[in-house]
């Protein structure tokens, strides 16, 4: 039996049966109907091939929606077909079927006459042998043809005459009247034909592939990717097919058996012999995929049973696939196409049946989604988003789903609800951490407002929106927006976005002059304008003094200010109360989560859950796929993690931080990532990584903020580690400088005391400095020194704010580096430097 004929052997049985019994005499009609790509054409093929050799005349025919208007042109191919195989028998009735074939080839309609002949040229064959007439999707037939057939069926109960005809589900409307006629005959005979069970899928395969690799396989999955359709099966077959013969194994196929290898490994035993070649082909068969993999052969026997279901079909289909999520819903599908709710009802249950859609969920894979859309028009398709847009935007459905059908519209109409509705799917984006479809959103909602009254406010939502993507391509919108925020052209809220991109950007001056606008511009001092006074002087000391505080604030206090009234303490927040605002604050904007939290972290040093709240916020899919995000949130982590004393995550954190963004993106927080990159690179003793990061140029504005202090701090480090102790000692005092004039006396600031000045300014004491034992890093000295003068492992944790597992690390690379065993092994010189990290971590705390 052929392979694509496993679960219709009850079928198949049944023609062999009627064909038996026309042999002996008796005519029958049969009508296989069922879903298209569910094995009827195979079915005929099979009857066609079986019969053949049982001695039948066959003849086949099929019918085409392109010949519909071809009058008997069914006729003609199936006297053609009958006059081929009537030579065999009867060379006179061949002759007279090709008479018959020529006057139906010269069209007209089916006469009296002609049906007469027709009927008696079949039946006259049928005397000499039994006639088999075989007629493929007759449901598209003309009618003239119809006409022939059904006066042929009337006439067969007593001769060798067997008509089988398919027919695709959801046209049975197109044959009523046939029905009517021929179906009541007690000779007739209805086969339905379904899709393949999950078992049925799996022989599928087992007869392709061998048992051994069907039954690795997931038939489950197979089943619900096609529905169990015959034809989908087999085209994914076909496709993991291809993938295999692609890319061969190692050592190749061999294209020769060597009989000689085979008969002394089975000495010539019969079954052995079978199961080695069972045991080969499942072999050659084991890359089959567990689940399946859609390929070229899915898509095109997709496609080709979709176009044989019919125009109604392939419409719902494409509807379907335009609408994606609410693509299910019959009403909306009407709505789309303009056709009657329940016809495309009854079109989608046809689909379901066939497994070409699924129950509620639309599409089966993506790929049969995808192929659907690719097959249609440009123009076409086009046409069908806009309708669906506004389809949807009538039913209310939320606007990230109408915006994608404006997308892909991509329509020159201009209505404000279009834009309206891609503003809102920019927020929404934006809401959800998806920066890169809102700024497609917004970058379409500006197209359509361009020369409008709303030019300005869509284009200032997009720059904030590009901010999150790229601040560098955000940057070159500014210009227009900064003349719109001081003429009042846009919301105080995005006047806000502009100001806080301006200080990203290093313009302070341009920032100061907006913010005075709106301030002039709105009555009172809304809490938000405070805020952002509070973040220029932050980012900008050098500011007027007009534009300070009354009390100047240190960076952790101005966090609780923007917190609000509960988290203001007027003199800064304790370690518990910045924890608990770092770890809930999130990156909804450019400065609140970004220059001020990490000024709070380069100032103070001691909050604890800076350690936690980078990985916390790292693994939410809302700042991981947002480029600004993940890189400000990879330098934090890398800040915390050097400050634990993890050099090499240290530095592979701050690296992939800066180079998330380039270096014209970063802006004046630039020299946040550069600072610890470049004190990991220089503490591991990697010369080359720290070059690397000092070749990454810097804004000049960059000077005039606090950022420069940890990146002059760094560069400090980095000259003492060469030895070149008067440039330390300058980048050192530069640092102290700008700490005093700013006011910035957090432990964070004042670094260059505690690590840097302090050693390398005391040339009296021969045992301070970085000369003291090159081998060991700043950390394990450190930790080594106190270690020396008996402090506990505890109480060296406390003294430099790290943890006692840092201190055991530390530690053990001491003893190993030094080749000692324990405490009172360690040589004196690291004692006596014990009293320069005490006096560092005084001064840490003033």
């Amino acid at each position: 039996m052929p392979r694509n004929l496993q679960e219709q052997n009850g079928e198949v049985q049944q023609l062999h049966q009627l064909y038996r019994a026309c042999a002996a005499g008796s005519g029958a009609v049969v009508l296989a109907d069922g879903p298209v790509g569910c094995g009827k054409t195979a079915l005929l093929r099979s009857l066609a091939e079986w019969a053949a050799g049982q001695g039948a005349l066959c003849a086949s025919a099929t019918a085409s929606p392109a010949e519909r208007r071809d009058r008997l042109g069914l006729i003609e191919q199936l006297m053609t077909a009958l006059r081929a195989a009537a030579r065999s028998v009867d060379v006179g009735a061949a002759d007279d079927c090709a008479l018959i074939a020529a006057a139906a080839a010269a069209g007209g309609h089916a006469s009296r006459a002609l049906l007469r002949r027709f009927a008696q040229a079949v039946t006259g064959l049928a005397e000499r042998a039994p006639v088999l007439l075989l007629v493929d999707d007759v449901h598209v037939a003309d009618e003239d043809s119809l006409a022939c057939l059904r006066y042929l069926m009337r006439r067969i109960d007593s001769a060798a005459v067997l008509v089988v005809l398919t027919e695709c589900v959801g046209h049975e409307r197109a044959l009523v009247s046939s029905h009517a006629e021929t179906m009541p005959l007690p000779y007739s005979h209805r086969i339905r034909l379904a899709p393949l069970s999950v078992a049925g899928v799996r022989s599928r395969l087992a007869d392709r592939q061998g048992a051994r690799a069907a039954d690795r396989v997931d038939a489950a999955a197979w089943h619900r990717a096609t529905g169990g359709n015959p034809l989908l099966v087999e085209a994914l077959a076909d496709d993991a097919r291809d993938d295999r013969t692609s890319t061969p194994p190692a050592g190749g196929t061999p294209s020769r058996v060597d009989a000689t290898v085979w008969h002394l490994a089975t000495g010539g035993n019969p079954l052995l012999v079978e199961t080695l070649a069972d045991g080969t082909r499942d072999g050659h068969a084991g890359t089959l995929p567990t689940r399946p993999v859609p390929g070229p052969a899915f898509r095109h026997a997709y496609l080709r049973c979709l176009h044989r279901a019919g125009p109604a079909a392939l419409a719902v289909a494409r509807a379907t696939a335009v609408l994606a999520g609410p693509g299910t819903d019959p009403a909306l599908i009407a709505a789309l196409l303009g056709e009657d709710t329940a016809g495309v009802r009854r079109t989608a249950d046809d689909l379901r049946e066939a497994g070409l859609l699924a129950d509620g969920t639309g599409f089966r894979t993506e790929a049969a989604r995808s192929a659907v859309l690719d097959d249609l028009p440009a123009d076409e398709l086009a046409a069908l988003r806009g309708r669906a847009a506004e389809l949807l935007h009538r039913d209310g459905v939320p606007a990230r789903m109408v915006a994608e059908q404006l997308l892909a519209a991509r329509g020159s109409a201009r209505s404000r609800w279009q834009s309206d509705v891609l503003r809102a799917a920019g927020h929404e984006a934006m809401a959800a951490g998806d920066a890169g479809p809102a700024v497609d959103y917004l970058r379409r909602a500006t197209e359509l407002t361009a020369g409008t009254p709303y030019e300005e406010e869509a284009a200032a939502a997009l720059a904030e929106a590009e901010w999150l993507v790229d601040p560098a391509a955000a940057a070159r919108r500014l210009p227009p927006l900064v003349r719109a925020a001081r003429t009042g052209r846009v919301t105080s809220e995005q006047a806000r976005a502009v100001v806080e991109q301006l200080l990203w950007n290093g313009q302070f001056t341009q920032a100061e002059a907006v913010l005075r606008s709106v301030a002039d511009g709105t009555p009172g001092t809304p809490a938000a304008l405070a805020v952002l006074c509070d973040w220029l002087w932050l980012v900008h000391p050098d500011l007027d003094a007009r534009t300070r505080p009354r009390a100047a604030r240190t960076p952790s206090a101005l966090l609780a200010r923007a917190a609000g009234p509960a988290g203001d303490g007027g003199g800064g927040a304790d370690d518990r109360t910045a924890d608990r605002m770092l770890c809930g604050t999130r990156f909804d904007g450019p400065l609140p989560a970004t220059l001020l939290l990490l000024a709070c972290l380069l100032e103070d040093g001691r909050l604890t859950g800076a350690d936690r709240w980078p990985e916390h916020l790292l693994a939410e899919p809302g700042h991981r796929h947002v480029p600004v995000r993940r890189a400000l949130l990879q330098t934090v982590a890398a800040a915390t993690a050097l400050r634990r004393g993890q050099v090499d995550e240290a530095g592979r954190l701050a690296r992939a931080g800066l180079f998330t963004l380039t270096a014209d993106a970063w802006g004046i927080a630039i020299g946040a990532p550069l600072a610890t990159a470049l004190l990991a690179a220089t503490e591991a003793g990697d010369t080359a990584a720290a070059r690397d990061v000092l070749d990454v140029p810097v804004p000049g504005a960059m000077s005039g903020t606090p950022f420069a202090l940890p990146y002059r701090y760094a560069l400090g480090r980095f000259e003492a580690a060469r030895g070149r102790t008067p440039e330390a000692l300058r980048h050192f005092e530069r640092c102290r400088e700008l700490a005093v004039r700013w006011g910035l006396h957090g432990p964070g600031f004042v670094d260059w005391r505690q690590r840097g000045a302090v050693r390398l300014g005391r040339t009296a004491r021969p045992a301070a400095g970085p000369a003291l034992l090159p081998e060991l890093t700043e950390s394990e000295r450190r930790v080594g020194a106190l270690a020396a003068a008996g402090r506990t492992n505890r109480e060296i944790a406390d003294l430099l704010g790290i943890t006692v597992s840092t201190v055991e690390q530390h530690l053990t690379k001491v003893y190993r580096k030094l080749k000692v065993r324990r405490r009172a092994d360690l040589p004196e010189p690291l004692a006596h430097f014990s009293g320069e990290v005490l006096h560092m971590v005084e001064e840490s705390r003033v």
